[in-house]
């Protein structure tokens, strides 16, 4: 029998086709259905979960091999972003469990006693089977920790002695603004004698509640165990953010709470959750298809908002201390709108069961964390420069609440990357590669797609040189590009720096290379268009040639009233495009990156430059 010519009988292609079987409107599946069962599960699912005109909306279905199957959906050809259904039986001897992989039902409390029993589950099975992860745990604290132990309605604030010993949690949140509980020098002593729990916001209750499910004695949360009002205490803590979320026990994240009050569990409507599909089979007996709104798990995975649907929130994944703590953390339990999922050294899990113990390891060439976790054990310099490279551009699309904090929120892991090797920091640059480093530039496709604006940080001791002085969507030169005539004359190193990972250490490098003053336009329409970085430059006697500005606003103008400016490269490879700084002949400032430009650069001559 040919197969259904609208569901292709839900047969996976042959060959490479990254899961795709077929697709088409929702009108198809409805007509299909009339003479194809698996058309009619597919209709009913969609028809129960897109409330709005479902027959209109495009659709494709997804199935690996290996994977379970799910229906993707999107009500116009404008969207972007697509929604998910998965499909699935409870067992194997189902009907259709051949098609839909017999999985789990999600859960309406995600603080249900199976939640919480499979979340120890986990932690006991890489406690005892996991040799990497063993070989991490050690009995290390913090400077204060929060007692949990002592009496089930008082929490202690503690400074741990020297034969004190671990394990402790940590707690990655949003702040969301204000918390309302924080340690001053006033609260001090006074936290010291012990809190009322009720005193605490929810997230900071349940992470108690799920710390002492674990069975461990402390919890560091970084509101109460950093002294707020100390600069001299939060320098110092902050500095050591490396140690603290490197030998936790296990870091709870709080992935779905925009606040402290948002608390880590959730509660759903059972009929959000599943709708039960039935069809009569040849003997009898009814057969049994579940759908269920499909889990995203990759960008939980990834710490990265970009690829979760807009109704799954996840602000964790938004901001640029958490994605630190996220890394820095060799074990992970992230509370998310739907489920539990862990990460460790070895193993991905979720209560869903598309990633558990028994099916899946780490896949490390795609997997941020995964590398972060391998490779800085053991890794050779180019594969760690590469690492840096993409925790860099991971780390510039997250938020910050203070625009001070872009080289502090990532000092932590900049400090592991020191201990190999690397050389002196500069900036969130390397020295020794520095002029390679200079040449970063915005990764304007992944920007469009997903409308992030780039922005120059109002942190005015930041040079412009340095990716840290911007945030968006942006990316390192290819290894590939050759940087030849170019060289570093001096870095004028400003003194009296405490911690020279978090605090700028220089504000002015002096450079050699090829300098051509140009005319450049392009952006009149920025208003109507912030998103477009593309720009027009020109030189005397050549073409125009496109280039891209770093953040639109600091160049948009017509042909006709065009704005000075200097392209600076060596005699091959990209160049920066430069903005001479008022009243200085050789200072400039960086405003964008371009390709290809100047013609006939190894027949002009070099100049001395300073970049601020």
């Amino acid at each position: 029998m040919d197969p259904c010519a609208t569901c292709r009988d839900l047969e996976p292609l042959p060959g490479f086709s990254g899961g795709f079987i077929t697709g088409g409107t929702g009108q198809d599946l409805k007509d299909s259905g009339s003479t194809c069962q698996l058309c009619s599960i597919l209709w009913e699912g969609l028809e129960v979960f897109c409330l709005n005109s479902p027959a209109t909306v495009q659709w494709m279905a997804l199935r690996q091999a290996e994977d379970s199957f799910r229906l993707q959906y999107k009500r116009s050809s404008a969207e972007r972003a697509w929604m998910g259904l998965h499909f699935y039986t409870k067992y194997s001897q189902d009907r259709f469990s051949d098609v839909f992989k017999p999985t789990n039902d999600l859960e309406p409390d995600t603080a249900c006693i199976k939640y919480l029993s499979q979340m120890k589950g986990w932690i006991k099975t890489c406690d005892e089977k996991h040799q990497v992860c063993k070989s991490r745990q050690n009995n290390y604290l913090p400077t204060r920790v929060l007692d949990v132990s002592r009496d089930p309605d008082r929490i202690f604030l503690y400074e741990p002695a020297k034969a004190d010993k671990g394990p402790y949690t940590a707690l990655s949140h949003c702040w969301g603004g204000v918390v309302p509980i924080i340690t001053t020098e006033n609260t001090l002593d006074k936290f010291k004698a012990g809190i009322s729990i009720e005193a605490f916001p929810k997230t900071f209750r349940d992470a108690i509640l799920v710390t002492r499910e674990l069975e461990c004695r402390y919890i560091w949360i970084d509101s109460l165990c950093i002294v707020q009002d100390s600069k001299d205490d939060w320098r110092h803590e902050a500095s050591r953010m490396a140690d603290v979320y490197g030998n936790s026990y296990v870091t709870i994240s709080a992935t779905a709470s925009e606040n402290s009050s948002g608390g880590l569990f959730r509660r759903h409507d059972p009929l959000d959750l599943k709708h039960t599909v039935q069809r009569p089979a040849e003997n009898g007996v009814c057969a049994t298809v579940h759908v269920r709104p499909a889990l995203e798990h990759a960008p939980y995975f990834a710490s990265s908002p970009y690829g979760l649907e807009s109704s799954t929130p996840g602000p964790l994944l938004e901001r640029s201390w958490c994605f630190q703590e996220y890394l820095l953390a060799p074990r992970v339990l992230s509370f998310t709108e739907w489920e539990i999922l862990w990460l460790c050294l070895s193993k991905r899990s979720c209560n869903c069961g598309e990633y558990n113990e028994d099916m899946r390891d780490i896949v490390a060439a795609s997997d941020l964390k995964a590398r972060f976790d391998t490779q800085l054990r053991d890794s050779s310099p180019k594969d760690l420069r590469r690492l840096w490279q993409d925790v860099v551009e991971a780390y510039l699309l997250k938020g910050l609440t203070y625009d001070t904090d872009r080289l502090p929120a990532l000092a932590g892991i900049a400090h592991l990357f020191s201990q190999r090797s690397l050389g002196r920091y500069v900036n969130g640059l390397w020295e020794p590669t520095l002029v390679a480093d200079l040449f970063w530039g915005l990764d304007s496709s992944f920007a469009q797609n997903y409308d992030i604006v780039a922005k120059r940080t109002l942190h005015q001791a930041m040079p412009s040189w340095s990716w840290a002085s911007v945030s968006g969507s942006f990316r390192y030169a290819p290894s590939t590009y050759v940087f030849e005539g170019i060289k570093i004359i001096s870095i004028s190193w400003e003194p009296m720096i405490s911690n020279p990972l978090a605090q700028v250490s220089t504000k002015t490098i002096t450079i050699r290379g090829v300098l051509v003053q140009a005319l450049a336009w392009g952006g009149a329409d920025y208003e109507k268009n912030p998103s477009n970085h593309y720009r027009r430059v020109q030189i005397h006697n050549e073409k125009d040639h496109s280039w891209l500005v770093d953040v639109t606003s600091e160049l948009y103008c017509d042909p006709d009233n065009p704005a000075d400016v200097y392209i600076f490269s060596g005699t091959k490879g990209p160049g920066l495009v430069l903005r001479n700084v008022k009243g200085s002949s050789s200072t400039y400032q960086r405003i964008g990156f371009i390709e290809g430009y100047p013609p006939k650069r190894d027949e002009r001559g070099s100049e001395t430059i300073q970049m601020i």
